[in-house]
């Protein structure tokens, strides 16, 4: 037995060495002159050397496309049949366009091996492709205007959102002719999330003067824009102001007004003769007391949702208004708050927002007075809207008023 084996091997050794030498010969050559052909979705393009004033719609900052191509590539079967859309890319010479609109046929002197491993240029035959023309645009930079809108989300617990500034910006971008007047037609808008901002962030902030007004300075890394053409990749805003960004929140507080107000009726002109001073006077009660032929709230009142030196401009120009009206219109009179002389009051609270944003070392905005005081008159106006008096901080003023035989009696409550 061991004799026949020996001879198996052995004998005539050098044939049968030589015959398997030629076996794997061909074997190695037969298998690498099958060849494969395969489609391959969404290959990555490259484009170098394109001319300064030139640029394509969809180029990014890396040079690639954000538009991408089918190629159908033939050549060594394994080699072929194992590439995926991620082991190559296609490498343009925009030098070698003959015209804007640039028809481009790609052979395999364009294909990238981005597989260290797989060696294209020997392994691929073949490639085809449909028809891809890529137009060349002229380069151009603008400025393109940019809205910061009211942001999203809720404030965190203990501050009220009131305004964010600057609210407008623009950034210089630089793109194709025809992209670029779309953008200039159409501008560009960034929301901020309140809900990005905690509470910690905003008890650390101090204000000089009033600190129930505060500031909280937009971070760098919130300061960003897509660009549509460029695939929506983030870029930094390149405005000078965008340096002033921040968002202003109220610190929540129940203000004393230490300051009795004036109680008054409003008679309507077209009930004059029925319902007038001599008729209908304003009765005193224990809530309603007369100094000096004043008739006055004898209540200590608190305000919520303004802030300090709104509460210092107003305090002393407020008064409660009673409107009378025919018990068969209505039997219990409606009543509001109202303010004497506001024109005069907003331009106060602006001038003095104006001199503490001055001395604060927090002052983020730093010139544009004109955009900043109509921001400060547009949050003055608001915090009119807004302002409700309490009795306690969780007792709202009620005023149950009504006409009764020659006089008009209230109750607050």
């Amino acid at each position: 037995m061991e004799s026949i084996i020996v001879r198996f091997f052995f004998h005539n050794w050098q044939r049968k060495l030589l015959g398997i030498i030629t076996a794997i010969i061909i074997w190695v050559f037969v298998n690498n002159s099958i060849n494969s052909t395969k489609t391959i979705a969404n290959v990555p393009v490259r484009i170098i050397n394109l001319p300064i004033d030139k640029t394509i719609s969809g180029l990014l900052p890396n040079g690639m496309l954000t538009k991408r191509i089918a190629l159908s590539l033939t050549g060594t079967k394994d080699v072929v049949d194992e590439l995926e859309a991620g082991d190559l890319e296609v490498l343009l010479d925009a030098s070698t366009a003959s015209s804007d609109e640039w028809i481009v046929q790609i052979s395999k002197k364009n294909l990238v091996s981005l597989n260290p491993s797989i060696d294209l240029r020997h392994h691929i035959t073949q490639v085809d492709h449909t028809d891809f023309v890529i137009k060349l645009s002229r380069l151009i930079t603008a400025k393109i205007p940019i809205t910061i809108t009211k942001p999203i989300g809720t404030s965190p617990q203990g501050y009220d959102y009131l305004d964010v500034w600057p609210q407008y910006l623009v950034q210089t971008i630089s793109g194709p002719e025809e992209d670029m007047q779309k953008l200039k037609e159409k501008g560009l808008e960034i929301t901020f999330d309140l809900r990005d901002i905690t509470k910690a962030e905003l008890d650390a902030i101090k204000s000089s003067v009033h600190n129930d007004e505060i500031s909280f300075a937009i971070p760098k890394k919130w300061k960003q824009l897509s660009i549509p053409f460029h695939n929506n990749n983030f870029e930094e805003l390149n405005d000078l102001e965008a340096q002033s960004l921040r968002i202003d929140f109220l610190r929540k507080e129940f203000l004393p007004l230490d300051k009795e107000i004036p109680i008054r009726v409003f008679y309507p002109l077209n009930e004059i003769d029925k319902i007038n001073p001599l008729t209908y006077a304003l009765e005193a009660n224990d809530d309603i007391v007369k100094k000096n032929g004043v008739t006055i709230l004898h209540k200590p009142l608190y305000a919520q949702e303004v802030s300090r030196l709104f509460i210092e401009v107003v305090r002393n120009s407020i008064e409660i208004v009673i409107t009378a009206s025919p018990k068969n219109e209505r039997n219990v009179l409606m009543w509001s708050l109202q303010y004497v002389n506001p024109k005069e009051l907003e331009d106060t609270y602006v001038a003095f927002s104006i001199t503490n944003f001055s001395a604060s070392k927090n002052n983020l905005a730093v010139g544009i007075p004109k955009k900043q005081e109509e921001l400060l008159r547009k949050r003055f106006r608001e915090y009119m809207r807004r302002m409700m008096l309490y009795l306690t901080d969780t007792r709202k003023l009620h005023i149950k008023s009504s006409l009764e035989e020659n006089q008009i009696s209230a109750i607050a409550y």
